[in-house]
């Protein structure tokens, strides 16, 4: 199936090239924006097919390997919506909040290049300290998110994002699409990495269901091309020995709209560039 997907999104990039180079040899201003467009659509769904066609055959196989061996193989489970989740891992007011971060990011919009309140770095992304609190592995779940993300343990991701190619230490899933650095004592993911692409609804989207449950926002920075808000969350510092975390995404332009891409969720807080217009 991801296949013929991978095969459509080349078909469309191919047709749109020539076309492309058409429109910008005769200057029509209105054809270069829409194949250019078309093509970066098709581009992506040529990529992201691409690669899950790739993890799915690699699944395949090494299924198929362990039963040749006699081992036992359990069923992968399939990745659980977040409608599904919403009544359980996931806060009922997710989407609300999702939508008020959208409408909060595009009234940031315009601030000045030089304004007090753009990103800076994050201050704190080291590992959490190896040490398990009393009682962690019984008060606390496996799953602290709607669909996998940072808290989760190793096998939680696995059950979301199927075959991991990487180890025990940091994980790696559909290709590298999916990255996480994993806690030692307990195998929880401290940090991810998601090679996104879409708008920035969905990347808002994509991290509410990669973030615990009980998370509460505490600050959002909005760049030039960079998007980043700070969360606490008391079940996260059961699990990492960390309350505060940050997720950041890439913004750029596409034509008249605004592409969101790579998603990171780590532990730490940012501070904000300090100046005078």
């Amino acid at each position: 199936m991801w296949a013929i997907i991978a095969i459509l999104g080349l078909v469309l990039f191919l047709i749109c090239i020539p076309a492309f180079v058409y429109a910008l040899k005769k200057k029509k201003k209105g054809g270069i924006a829409v194949y250019a467009v078309m093509a970066g659509i098709g581009y992506c769904i040529l990529l992201f097919g691409g690669l899950e066609a790739v993890s799915e055959h690699k699944a395949a196989q090494a299924s198929e390997a362990k039963h040749t061996t006699g081992e036992a193989v359990e069923e992968t489970k399939p990745t659980q919506s977040a409608s599904k989740l919403s009544g359980a891992a996931k806060p009922a007011g997710i989407a609300e909040k999702s939508a008020e971060k959208k409408a909060e990011l595009e009234s940031r919009e315009a601030e000045p290049e030089n304004s007090p309140n753009m990103p800076d770095e994050i201050i704190s992304d080291e590992i959490p300290d190896e040490v398990e609190p009393a009682g962690e592995s019984s008060s606390l779940p496996e799953q602290l998110t709607a669909s996998g993300g940072i808290g989760d343990t190793l096998s939680v991701l696995e059950d979301e994002f199927g075959y991991n190619s990487g180890d025990e230490k940091q994980a790696s899933f559909k290709r590298g699409a999916v990255i996480a650095a994993l806690h030692p004592p307990t195998k929880r993911a401290y940090k991810i990495e998601y090679g996104f692409v879409g708008d920035v609804a969905g990347a808002l989207s994509a991290i509410s269901d990669m973030i615990p449950a009980d998370s509460v926002q505490l600050d959002m920075r909005v760049g030039n091309d960079k998007v980043m808000i700070s969360y606490r969350s008391e079940m996260l510092s059961q699990g990492i020995q960390q309350s505060d975390f940050v997720a950041s995404f890439n913004v750029s332009k596409v034509g008249n709209d605004k592409l969101a891409s790579y998603i990171s969720i780590s532990p730490g807080t940012f501070t904000s560039t300090k100046g005078t217009e």
